[in-house]
């Protein structure tokens, strides 16, 4: 356990990438569920995760600034 300011947000943002990554998952679950059933729902889950990975990306970034 960081115990220092910048240690315990390095942690934070580590725990965020982890939760996008589970995110991540289950959207991929729930396209396959799917299987082209539903292609408007198809298309809004996928816009979901796009935007979770911008998201995630923005999150690294900041990391990776710390």
């Amino acid at each position: 356990m960081a115990g220092n300011t910048r240690g315990k947000l390095k942690e934070h943002f580590e725990g965020c990438h982890r939760n996008f990554d589970w995110i991540l998952f289950h959207v991929e679950a729930s396209i396959t569920l799917i299987d082209g059933r539903n292609p408007k729902l198809t298309e809004s889950i996928k816009s979901l995760g796009e935007g979770v990975k911008q998201l995630d990306e923005l999150a690294q970034g900041i990391y990776g600034s710390l």
